[in-house]
């Protein structure tokens, strides 16, 4: 019998807001060291994807009239092969040959009578290269599922984590404390004002979104059915160098590179350089929801200083922006507008959506950055060289960008439309120039002085085992307690398979925390702790190493970098201890006092 489940209100408004200029599919390219076979491709697609993940083989069915919520239904004539194609570069074969397929690729609907996804094998590339374009609709997945999927795809990496053991229950007396603590006078009113605040500042959200006026610049305004998509990609190390230098996250540091490109692309057609408002979401996927498909998502809405020529000023205001608006609640507050946009009945949001102008941007572009895999991987044998994220555009958002970390590369990938964005292949240039302008004002690029022991050990050798951890739902509360019980300065955040999918650090809890001018008291300020989690602010970009890797390549990484410490992960991604500079300083010291004369 044919499996249904509905859409969410969230997903069904891709369905809904979908038009032919403005098709709402997002995908990414992987470049493959080699050509794979098809044939593999087919099998490995049917194993690996659509076995473990019905959805892919079901399309949405909307009712007569959009009277009712679209439903997921199983494709009766599914077929695997349908939905994946073999097409060539043309000679020869290089870059723009490759982005010019893409472009044309990319800008094709899906047929709604089968399942909304397409993979296409390319080949024909120079150096024998391969390449894979993936496209989903954006109802069927997000930016975060959407990474995690390509990683079910690829093929697996080390043994499977051992089973995470439950904790035991707690004593009836902890329990007791708990539910005193939570009907505390002083609990109750931290909460109340806790919602009154998100309610307010979701107002605020609401305001400045579809009250305030937007500036206006060249790449807003109507779209056309065509797209031109332009990627570049950095060693990851530079942009974790540049985040210690400034004491920033990498998102921060993204942004203001991309702040920076905008200006020099208004510079470049003599357009005025004011602030804009981007949209950054905001995923909110818990631990328990790997792999679960749809949108699980919220937003920021930041100001971009495109305004401001400095490149360390331009970041150190994305930095306050982008601190203030967590610290406010923003995201949660976004999330609050979409829950009340999903209780409307579904033929009010289908008929809103078919009004809504899709011309009217109410934000200047789209700032999208999800962490990919952290390890190299292989697609039927073959080493995946970059992945390149591709966004959809909306809403008279003519260009938009995409970010996405993988192994030691980061990607950015704009988006745009050509009849907005006539130059759109300069966009790769401003960027690869920002990020270097950025890095000379920070004053990092220059190689650490290299490191010398004797004899050399591994990071094994040196590594803390079975370090501290949290959960992406712990509390703020909970890390820093253990950071005071332990005396630890970094936690790694991890999934319940033991993958890294974060790190929280002293700096993060400080910095996310009320000061003692504010709120005199500790107990206070411990409280307001209690209603944030790790998952909102931790560092998602996050540097490792293997167990035998030489421990002065982790050295001279940490003091290059600017950072405090590297867990330490087999081939799977599965957190083994971490390296910090106090390992190094113990390993010193021990050495120095065993050294001859000593």
């Amino acid at each position: 019998m044919a499996t249904t489940h509905r859409l969410s209100p969230l997903d069904a408004a891709f369905l809904y807001l979908e038009r032919p200029h403005q098709l709402l599919h997002v995908g990414c390219v992987a470049i493959l060291e080699r050509h794979v076979p098809l044939d593999a491709l087919a099998d490995a697609l049917a194993e690996r994807v659509v076995v473990r993940l019905p959805r892919y083989r079901q399309r949405p069915v909307r009712p007569p009239l959009d009277l009712g919520w679209p439903r997921w239904a199983d494709d009766p004539v599914f077929d695997v092969r349908r939905h994946l194609r073999h097409v060539a570069v043309p000679p020869p074969g290089n870059e723009p040959a490759l982005h010019a397929l893409v472009d044309t690729l990319f800008a094709t609907p899906f047929d709604p009578n089968h399942p909304l996804w397409e993979a296409y094998l390319i080949d024909g590339l120079a150096d024998g290269r391969g390449a894979l374009l993936w496209k989903v609709h954006h109802a069927m997945i997000d930016g975060v599922s959407g990474a995690q999927v390509l990683e079910l795809l690829a093929d697996p990496s080390g043994e499977a984590a051992p089973a995470v053991p439950h904790p035991a229950p707690a004593p009836r007396r902890d329990v007791l404390a708990t539910l005193r603590t939570l009907v505390s006078p002083q609990t109750v009113f931290s909460r109340v004002k806790s919602a009154a605040r998100d309610a307010v500042e979701a107002t605020s959200v609401a305001a400045s979104l579809f009250l305030e006026r937007l500036p206006r610049v060249p790449f807003n305004g109507p779209l056309t059915d065509t797209r031109r998509i332009v990627w570049t990609s950095f060693p990851l190390d530079d942009f974790l160098a540049m985040r210690g230098a400034a004491g920033a996250k990498v998102n921060d540091v993204v942004l203001a590179v991309i702040a920076g490109a905008l200006r020099r692309h208004l510079d470049a057609h003599g357009s005025t350089r004011p602030a804009l408002r981007a949209m950054v979401p905001v995923s909110v996927r818990g631990d328990g929801e790997r792999l679960a498909l749809g949108n699980l998502v919220t937003a920021m809405f930041p100001t971009l200083p495109v305004d401001v020529a400095d490149p360390v000023e331009r970041l150190r205001r994305v930095c306050e922006e982008t601190r203030t608006l967590k610290e406010r609640g923003q995201p949660r507050a976004s999330g609050i507008m979409l829950a009340l946009a999903g209780v409307l009945p579904a033929p009010v949001g289908a008929a809103l959506a078919r009004l809504a102008p899709d011309h009217m941007a109410v934000v200047n572009t789209v700032c999208t950055n999800v962490p990919g895999p952290r390890a190299s991987r292989t697609l039927l044998g073959a080493r995946i060289l970059d992945i390149h994220p591709i966004v959809p555009l909306f809403g008279g958002m003519g260009l938009e960008f995409a970010i996405l970390s993988y192994a030691d590369r980061l990607s950015i990938c704009a988006v745009a439309d050509p009849a907005l964005v006539p130059d759109a292949g300069a966009i790769a240039g401003h960027l690869q120039d920002e990020a270097a302008a950025l890095a000379a004002a920070l004053g990092v690029g220059a190689p650490a002085p290299a490191l010398r022991m004797a004899p050399s050990p591994t990071c094994r050798d040196l590594m803390t085992s079975d370090p501290t951890t949290l959960a992406p739902t712990d509390t703020l509360v909970r890390a820093h307690r253990l950071m005071e019980i332990r005396r630890i300065r970094h936690l790694p955040v991890v999934d319940a398979e033991r993958h890294v999918v974060g790190l929280v650090t002293h700096r993060d809890l400080l910095a996310n925390q009320v000061s003692a001018l504010a709120l005199p008291d500790a107990g206070d300020r411990e409280r307001l702790l209690g209603f944030h989690y790790a998952h909102e602010i931790m560092e998602r970009h996050v540097s490792v190493v293997g167990p035998d890797d030489p421990a002065t390549d982790a050295g001279e990484h940490m003091a290059r970098n600017k950072i405090g410490c590297l867990p330490v992960v087999d081939t799977g991604g599965h957190l083994l201890g971490i390296v910090t500079q106090e390992d190094f300083l113990r390993w010193a010291t021990a050495h120095m006092a065993a050294a001859p004369g000593a």
